[in-house]
């Protein structure tokens, strides 16, 4: 069985691919907190943002804290600089993984649910980054976990070039589900 590689095809493909992602936005939250009694938040250390990768910038982490600040703000939150003044507290987390996906396409298809006598392939190769962040939300009367979000996308060309838009969006549809409802 020989495979054929349609190199333009692909690279069609993956153009178009990278164009259309989307977030995939989550949430898990513990039912004994009562969200209605949070009023101010604050940073769970002076550094919010736990291990950042190795090659992320150095903005990164203000670009973190000033989105948020401004998106729960915006939800009538208000945001205090001492943690003990503080109803709950917040650290992010973010991370990038390199993927490739492979998909084998018969070119011939022949009766109604199988390919018989197919000789040839199409291959699809999708090479791409995706990316991960997470917010975790605790309590400080209790000092324990209230709620946590995550999204995960695939970086394109474009949130590279615009990050603060990419992370613009990205908080935006985690704190969508904050407080839980």
């Amino acid at each position: 069985m020989s495979v054929e590689i349609r190199t333009s095809t692909m690279l069609l493909l993956v153009i178009v691919c990278t164009g259309c992602t989307t977030i995939s936005a989550g949430y898990d939250f513990n039912p004994a907190v009562d969200f209605d009694d949070y009023k101010t938040f604050s940073w769970v250390t002076r550094h919010p943002l736990v291990a950042a990768p190795p090659d992320s910038s150095p903005l990164l982490e203000d670009r973190l804290e000033q989105t948020t600040r401004e998106l729960l703000t915006a939800k009538g939150y208000r945001f205090v600089d001492a943690v003990e003044n503080a109803d709950f507290v917040i650290g992010f987390g973010v991370g990038v993984q390199d993927e490739v996906r492979i998909d084998s396409y018969p070119t011939r298809y022949r009766g109604a649910w199988h390919w018989p006598g197919a000789t040839a392939s199409t291959l699809r190769v999708r090479q791409f980054v995706e990316g991960r962040l997470t917010v975790d939300i605790f309590d400080v009367a209790t000092d324990q976990p209230a709620w946590h979000g995550t999204a995960t996308k695939t970086i394109t060309s474009a949130d590279r070039e615009n990050a603060q838009r990419a992370i613009r969006e990205a908080l935006t549809a985690i704190l969508a589900n904050f407080p839980p409802r």
